[in-house]
């Protein structure tokens, strides 16, 4: 899926109240609250990496996070890299408290974080979602993201072979 970065990025409203901020270093166990079988080491790497999470807060706590790469891309449940060019930024591992979802706080938090890329230049953002997760194209598409192709992977022993399609836009 894709986003391009350009003209006004509207904050759809959430229907619970929540403040969304860029995590820092020192708010990772408060992830780990939210993200128990990842950890704080598996956040610390990704800092390490370059990465950057962006968290939406509820009463003192994390609802929401999502993860972005801006400069190289890994899909875990793919277990293959995915190429970006200049300017992209790959969104992953976005993942909603089972209490919260439905309410509109990944799509505030997805609108946020473009609003932020948008603002250091970046010409758009892009995800991989998982075809038996129809609910999480729902956020991406209500804030811009346009499905624009597919991924495959072919495995025989320790062959593999990834394949990359993009579709032609659609209006």
């Amino acid at each position: 899926m894709e986003r391009m970065l350009t003209g006004e990025m509207p904050l759809p409203p959430a229907r619970l109240p929540v403040r969304v901020a860029l995590l820092r270093p020192d708010e990772l166990p408060s992830l780990a609250v939210l993200r128990p079988e990842l950890g704080v080491a598996t956040f610390r790497q990704r800092l390490a990496q370059g990465h950057r999470c962006f968290a939406a807060w509820h009463d003192d706590r994390i609802v929401h996070a999502g993860w972005a790469a801006p400069r190289a891309a890994w899909i875990e449940f793919l277990d293959c890299a995915f190429p970006l060019g200049e300017g992209d930024v790959y969104q992953y591992d976005s993942y909603t408290a089972p209490a919260v979802r439905g309410l509109g706080v990944a799509a505030l938090r997805v609108a946020w974080m473009a609003r932020h890329f948008q603002q250091e230049a970046a010409r758009r953002l892009l995800a991989v979602v998982w075809p038996g997760n129809p609910g999480a194209f729902r956020p991406l598409e209500k804030v811009g993201y346009r499905r624009r192709g597919s991924i495959h992977v072919l495995r025989l022993g320790a062959w593999r072979r990834v394949f990359h399609s993009r579709s032609r836009s659609r209006q």
